[in-house]
């Protein structure tokens, strides 16, 4: 921040304590987080692009240099499995599997070797920038004790336990700056800043301050520097073929280097320059906003309005203002009125956070096939817990936060941001890094997958909007814990990756079936699933806090009747409740008993019957609310489910041969796999509806009415589909 901004960062005190407390997630007197924070959730995806592009570089290199001795080996493999196996194609595939193991991880620890020295690149920078800038500063000079004095205060107002040393630059240094960590953090000023006013130069202090009390003043420098690692990794792999080019007496550096490969590995180049810049300059602006939230802490509003009608610095053209790393003045301004700006995510974050997380997919999907390569192990929930983490923290912390800020009365984000997320999950598909020269051949997995895949996502967002929402009407705004934090994250990771992992699962299944393939995928990817269990302990693990929310969350009884209230209170466990009762009646009804020859057709029956009532109840919880049913629909559809399956189990107890474990590892894993589908497919046209009030107290008391109709006439109409749903 340069002295001639000094009048102009009067605005660090625009907003109100509440509000900065509000925006940055930190309490009265505490140091705010800094993990948990917008600017660090940037650097997670900053970080993870800079693993993306060493680990493609590394992939690359692998195949230039030891690409020839993988193929011979992998060649004998094969003709060591047709001669030890002539007559079984599944036991030459075991075998071949088995002998090019060592091969396969081989070649993921070379592309994991790239992600590793990206980052050893941009730890070096990170420790060396801050030096060189340092004595580019030079020569310095300690502070008088009154400056020093006042950074002590400030520092202690702020929360920060060691203060930084003051200390004057030489004459080139127009602008504050901050260097180093813990007690050898300093503050290198400006010479001019001494003519400056009080107000403006404490201003000055607390934005400098600020960045300290925020934690970014080492992490910053990776943002900086990236030029300094990226481009060398990247440019590893076209260096490596043209130097084979040119060291070759059969071909020659510019023969090798005009292969079509080499396009599509400059897109790739081009597409993890461009988002990781992207990236940065995020950090930066946020950042800036983060200090300056920090710094108002505590401050008066009114003495600075009037400084904020000084003269601003000179308009920017539209390249200047996309290079920038500060935010504009009155940008600064708005977030400083309105902090809520700073907390949700906006088209960029989400935009990236698709794109990142489908190539981090992709990414880690291809090596974790090559490090299990001859075991039992699948790598696609592995790819789906790293991309669904990724998107947790990248949108349902945001999500979480405009959540939180929603109930002082400003906007909920758009409805349409989920759907951003899916196209630029579909486009992060395309990307493939891991499929560099193979790219006719589709996303992983095969076409299917580029539709099922977005559309999962879009219906994950959904949810964790819903979950969030449910989530921060059970404290006020600002009033955060880290436990509050972690259960966000923890939820939306278990959505996405629930998500992903099932849109994974079904482009797989789809080509298994001719007839009604659609039909036969989704009855696999969840009630008939083989990893029906780990399905299953998600969607309990999102049900159990989505119910405590409910159980604990606010309510505004003064708005309403008592009884009223009580209704409203109420609805889901009602609805859930006649849409078990329901099911139940006409499951047991129509068919009462087991038969011997039919038992697979039985517990299937009823793992269906326990899947239409949760579906019922979600439906009609979406229908009494809008998208706003969402979260309600988190916990009421999974107890309606097992609340339906326990019954039925506990009329046929006596057939069961193990009915405990019958119990849990068939029918409440199966039925709970599939309701996961359910919902998933339900979430995505549903999160795109408005919300609305539950309506008259008549309408309140049809909707568990209607759920009863609603559920008694699918199941019935289960039992006489015959035998296509129950895939004998």
């Amino acid at each position: 921040m340069t002295v001639s901004e000094g009048r102009a960062t009067a605005d660090l005190r625009a907003a109100t304590e509440t509000a900065a407390e509000t925006a940055t997630g930190a309490e009265p007197g505490r140091r705010p987080g800094r993990a948990l924070s917008p600017t660090g959730a940037r650097y997670v995806l900053l970080i993870v692009t800079l693993v993306l592009a060493g680990a493609f570089a590394g992939q690359v290199v692998h195949g230039l240099v030891l690409g020839p001795s993988w193929a011979e080996a992998a060649l004998q493999c094969w003709e060591e499995g047709r001669r030890l196996f002539p007559d079984s194609g599944q036991s030459q595939a075991e075998h071949w599997s088995r002998c090019t193991g060592p091969l396969q991880r081989r070649q993921a620890l070379v592309s994991l070797a790239g992600a590793a020295a990206v980052l050893l690149l941009g730890l070096a920078v990170m420790w060396t920038l801050p030096r060189r800038l340092m004595r580019g500063a030079g020569p310095l000079k300690t502070a008088p004790p009154d400056w020093q004095e006042r950074v002590g205060r400030i520092a202690a107002e702020m929360g920060v336990r060691r203060p930084p040393c003051v200390m004057w630059g030489g004459g080139q240094v127009r602008e504050a700056f901050v260097l180093g960590r813990g007690s050898r953090c300093r503050i290198i000023l400006p010479r001019g800043m001494r003519l400056l006013g009080d107000e403006e130069a404490e201003a000055i202090l607390r934005h400098e301050i600020g960045h300290v009390a925020a934690g970014d003043v080492t992490l910053v420098w990776l943002t900086r520097g990236m030029w300094w690692a990226l481009p060398p990794v990247l440019l590893t792999a076209p260096l490596v073929a043209a130097v084979q080019g040119w060291r070759s007496r059969d071909t020659s550096a510019w023969h090798m280097l005009a292969q079509p490969f080499w396009a599509e590995y400059g897109v790739r180049a081009a597409v993890l320059a461009v988002t990781a810049t992207l990236v940065a300059q995020m950090i930066m602006r946020s950042r800036e906003h983060e200090a300056d939230l920090a710094a108002v802490r505590g401050q008066s509003v009114a003495p600075w309005e009037t400084l904020l009608g000084g003269p601003g610095p000179a308009p920017r053209s539209w390249l200047d203002a996309a290079r920038a790393n500060h935010p504009t003045h009155r940008r600064r301004m708005s977030v400083l009125r309105a902090p809520h700006l700073q907390l949700a995510p906006t088209v960029l974050d989400t935009l990236v956070v698709g794109l990142l997380a489908a190539v981090l997919l992709d990414s880690v999907h291809g090596l974790a096939t090559l490090l299990l390569t001859g075991t039992s192990w699948s790598a696609a929930p592995v790819s789906a817990l790293a991309a669904g983490l990724l998107l947790a923290v990248g949108w349902g912390l945001p999500v979480w936060r405009g959540a939180l800020a929603q109930r002082n009365g400003t906007a909920p984000p758009s409805r349409w941001l989920p759907l951003a997320l899916g196209v630029s999950t579909a486009a992060g598909l395309l990307v493939r890094l891991q499929g560099a020269g193979t790219t006719a051949q589709g996303p992983m997995l095969g076409w299917t997958l580029l539709l099922a895949l977005p559309a999962a996502v879009v219906g994950a967002a959904a949810l964790s909007t819903a979950f969030a929402g449910l989530w921060s009407r059970r404290r006020g705004a600002g009033d955060s814990t880290i436990r509050d934090r972690l259960t966000v994250i923890a939820v939306s990771t278990l959505l996405f990756s629930g998500a992903l992992w099932l849109a994974m699962d079904f482009s797989v299944f789809l080509r298994l079936f001719s007839a009604d393939p659609v039909l036969g995928a989704a009855l696999l990817t969840g009630p008939y699933s083989p990893s029906s269990g780990y399905k299953a302990v998600a969607s309990a693990a999102i049900a159990v806090p989505a119910v405590w929310c409910a159980v604990r969350g606010s309510h505004r009884p003064e708005h309403r009747p008592r009884l009223h209230l009580h209704l409203h209170r109420w609805l889901p466990a009602l609805t859930a409740v006649g849409a078990a009762g329901a099911a139940v009646t006409a499951r047991l009804a129509y068919r009462s008993s087991a038969t011997a020859g039919d038992w697979t057709g039985t517990w299937r029956l009823d793992v269906l019957t326990a899947l239409c009532a949760g579906a019922v109840c979600a439906v009609m919880l979406v229908v009494l609310r809008g998208s706003g049913g969402l979260g309600h629909v988190l916990y009421a559809a999974p107890l309606t489910t097992v609340a339906t399956v326990t019954v039925l189990w506990a009329t046929r107890f006596g057939s069961w041969k193990h009915p405990f474990e019958a119990w849990g590892s068939v029918l409440v894993t199966s039925s709970l796999a599939g309701l996961a589908v359910v919902l998933l497919a339900l979430a995505v046209p549903a999160g795109f509806l408005p919300t609305w009030d539950s309506g008259r107290r008549a309408v309140q008391i049809a909707v568990p009415a209607l759920a009863v109709i609603v559920a008694a006439a699918a199941v019935l109409a289960l039992q006489h589909s015959g035998d296509t749903l129950l895939l004998r």
